[in-house]
C-alpha cells in the first residue's frame, strides 16, 4: 500500500495543550504525525500538522470530528494529500 498523508490545520486563539490535544486524537487512531508548523501571532495560534493516515483506523471524518471535539474553541480542518496539493495545483 502506498503511503497516504493528511493534512490537519487548526486556529484559533492560544491556549494550553493544543498540540497535544490533536497529537493525541490522532495517536488513537493510530494516524502517525509527520510533521508540524506551529505559530502564535499576537495571541492567535496556527498549526499545520502532516499526518500519515495509511493505516489510521476510522476515517478522515472521524478524525476530524474527534480533533473538534477534543478542542471545541478553535477551527479545524483535515483533508487528505492529494485534495490539497490539487487545490494548489495550477
Amino acid at each position: 500500500m502506498d503511503k497516504q498523508n493528511a493534512i490537519l490545520t487548526v486556529v484559533g486563539k492560544d491556549h494550553t495543550g493544543i498540540l497535544a490535544a490533536a497529537a493525541s486524537e490522532a495517536a488513537k487512531a493510530d494516524a502517525n504525525i509527520e510533521d508540524v508548523s506551529q505559530s502564535v501571532l499576537n495571541g492567535f495560534f496556527s498549526m499545520v500538522m502532516v499526518i500519515d493516515v495509511t493505516h489510521m483506523k476510522g476515517s478522515l471524518d472521524d478524525l476530524e470530528t474527534a480533533v473538534q471535539e477534543a478542542l471545541p474553541d478553535m477551527k479545524i480542518h483535515l483533508m487528505h494529500e492529494n485534495i490539497f496539493k490539487a487545490m494548489h495545483t495550477i
